[in-house]
């Protein structure tokens, strides 16, 4: 599926994982425990996206990024 179809919450998922990737935590479990959140629930966020808008400014700030960083298409 190409990104132009798909939904935001889906492309904010994919794009956090690629913060996830360029930031000092070396697993998805490290920056689960880290955010405060569960590992099952990063995982469904980053696999099934990012559907609320506050979580989504919350993970924008903890990775010190612009929410923008996480919507746009790539």
């Amino acid at each position: 599926m190409e990104n132009a179809h798909k939904p935001l919450s889906k492309i904010a998922g994919e794009n956090l994982k690629c913060l996830i990737k360029e930031t000092k935590y070396r697993t998805q479990e490290e920056f689960a425990y880290a955010f405060g959140t569960e590992t099952r629930t990063l995982s469904r966020r980053l696999n099934q996206g990012v559907k609320d808008i506050d979580t989504l400014e919350q993970l924008a700030d903890f990775l010190s990024a612009d929410i923008i960083d996480l919507l746009r298409h790539q």
